[in-house]
C-alpha cells in the first residue's frame, strides 16, 4: 500500500508539473504585466556612437541597460526594408513588403500586440514625434496595403480605443472644410471627442489635462512637448491600470536628420530619444514588473565615424542643417554669424563659406560642412541594412540578448506579458 501511495504521490506530483510547465509554455504566468517599447527611427548603432560622442558622454542611457543584443531588420523578400514594413515585423512579429502597414504580402490583417493587449483589458498608449498616421505608429493600431493611405490609418487610429495617442499635426484628422485633407467630409477631432477623449493641441494643454484618455495633435514649435513629456503623461494615465499597459514610442525624427545627412540633427534626435527612455526607466523602477525595450526600426544614412576625437565639433550646435540654413540672407552674406550664433562654429574656413554661398542646396551644404568638423561621412541619404540595437531592462529583459530578429521583439513580449504565442 506504501508504493502504492508514493507511486500516486508521484504522478500527481508529475501532473502538477507538467501543468507549470504547459501553463508557462502558453504564457500563463507573465513575467511581466506592462511594456515600453521605445523606437528610435533610423537609430543606428553609430547614430548612438555619434551622439554620445558628441554629449562627451562615456554610456547613453540606453547603453546602461542591463540587457542588450543586436537586431536584423530586413522586410519580406528586401534586406533594406522602410519604415511601415518594420513597424509591422515589431508590431506583429511577421514580415511583410515595403510600404505594407501589418498586413501579409498576401494582403492578410495580422493582429498586433497592441491589439492583443486591448483583448487582455490592459490600457494601450502609442507616442511619436511624427504624425499618428505615419508608418511606424500606424503599424500598432491600423492595417493597409499602403503607408501612403493616410486618411484611412487616421480613421483606424481613432478607432482603434488605445488610451492615449500624442503625436503631431492635424491634417488627416479634419475635412477639407475644416483645413484638413480628409475627401469623406469626417472630422475626427470631434469624433474622438464624442468617444470621451480629451483632444489637446499644445505643450501647455497636455501638461494641465487631467482626462485619462488623451490625444494630442502638435504643431511643430515651443508650443509642443519633448519626448520625456510625453513619455510622463502618458505613464501617468496607463500606469493606472491594475491589469498593465503596453506604450510604444517612436523617435521619428532621427530618421529625418539622417535622410538628410545632417550630424547635428541626429545627436539631438538621439539625446532627446535617450532622454525619453530615461523618463520611462524611472517610471518602470518605481512602479515594478514593467519591462523596457529599446530598439530601431532600421538604420538610415550609412553612417559612419571616421574620426571620433572629432565629434565634440558638433556639442555647440543648437539647429539643425535646415534650420540653419533658413537663417541665412539671400545672398548668403551672414554666413559666419549664422554658422557662429547656431552652430558654434567662428572660425569657417574661405573653402566653408564658399561652399555654403555658392551651393544650390544651403541646407546640403551646411550638413556637409558639420559631418566633415565632425569626422563622420555617410554612405547613402536612404535606409541601410545595417542591424540596429535592442536594450532592455526589467522582467524577461534577458530575453533581449545577443542576435535576434526584428519580428523576435513582440513575439517575446508578449510571451513576456502572458498573451501566448502570435501566430506563425
Amino acid at each position: 500500500m506504501a508504493g502504492i501511495a508514493r507511486r500516486g504521490a508521484l504522478i500527481a506530483s508529475l501532473v502538477i508539473l507538467a501543468v507549470l510547465v504547459a501553463a508557462t509554455i502558453a504564457g500563463a504566468r507573465p513575467l511581466a504585466d506592462s511594456v515600453i517599447l521605445l523606437i528610435g527611427d533610423g537609430m543606428g548603432p553609430v547614430q548612438i556612437e555619434m551622439a554620445r560622442g558628441a554629449a562627451g558622454r562615456e554610456l547613453l542611457t540606453m547603453e546602461q541597460m542591463p540587457y542588450s543584443g543586436t537586431v536584423t531588420t530586413d522586410s519580406a523578400g528586401h534586406r533594406t526594408t522602410d519604415s511601415a514594413a518594420a513597424g509591422t515585423a515589431l508590431a506583429t512579429g511577421h514580415k511583410t513588403n515595403n510600404g505594407m502597414i501589418s498586413v501579409l504580402p498576401d494582403g492578410t490583417t495580422v493582429e498586433t500586440v497592441l491589439e492583443r493587449c486591448l483583448r487582455a483589458q490592459k490600457s494601450t498608449g502609442i507616442i511619436t514625434t511624427d504624425a499618428l498616421d505615419g508608418a511606424t505608429p500606424a503599424a500598432f493600431a491600423a492595417h493597409v496595403s499602403d503607408r501612403g493611405m493616410r486618411a484611412e490609418i487616421a480613421q483606424q487610429l481613432a478607432e482603434s480605443r488605445a488610451q492615449v495617442m500624442l503625436g503631431f499635426w492635424q491634417s488627416y484628422f479634419l475635412p477639407e472644410s475644416a483645413g484638413g485633407r480628409r475627401t469623406d467630409g469626417r472630422n475626427l477631432i470631434d469624433e474622438l471627442r464624442g468617444n470621451g477623449y480629451r483632444v489637446v493641441f499644445t505643450r501647455e494643454e497636455l501638461a494641465t489635462a487631467s482626462e485619462q484618455s488623451i490625444v494630442g495633435l502638435f504643431p511643430d514649435g515651443q508650443h509642443s512637448p519633448t519626448m520625456a513629456e510625453m513619455v510622463r503623461a502618458a505613464l501617468s494615465r496607463l500606469g493606472a491600470d491594475a491589469d498593465g499597459f503596453f506604450l510604444v514610442v517612436e523617435g521619428a525624427r532621427i530618421d529625418w536628420a539622417c535622410h538628410g545627412k545632417d550630424p547635428a540633427g541626429a545627436v539631438r534626435n538621439t539625446l532627446e530619444f535617450d532622454d525619453a527612455v530615461s523618463a520611462a526607466l524611472d517610471f518602470a523602477r518605481q512602479r515594478g514588473r514593467v519591462l523596457v525595450v529599446a530598439t530601431a526600426d532600421h538604420e538610415t544614412g550609412g553612417l559612419r565615424v571616421e574620426t571620433p576625437g572629432r565629434l565634440e565639433a558638433l556639442r555647440n550646435v543648437s539647429a539643425s542643417s535646415e534650420q540653419i540654413a533658413g537663417h541665412l540672407n539671400a545672398d548668403r552674406s551672414n554666413i559666419g554669424s549664422v554658422m557662429a550664433q547656431y552652430a558654434g562654429l567662428d572660425c569657417l574656413s574661405t573653402a566653408e563659406i564658399d561652399r555654403i554661398r555658392q551651393a544650390d542646396d544651403a541646407e546640403a551644404a551646411v550638413a556637409a560642412v558639420l559631418s566633415e568638423r565632425a569626422g563622420v561621412t555617410w554612405s547613402t541619404s536612404g535606409h541601410s541594412s545595417t542591424p540596429v540595437r535592442v536594450f532592455a531592462f526589467g522582467p524577461g529583459a534577458d530575453r533581449f540578448t545577443a542576435e535576434i530578429d526584428n519580428t523576435d521583439i513582440p513575439r517575446r513580449i508578449a510571451d513576456i506579458l502572458g498573451l501566448g504565442p502570435f501566430p506563425e
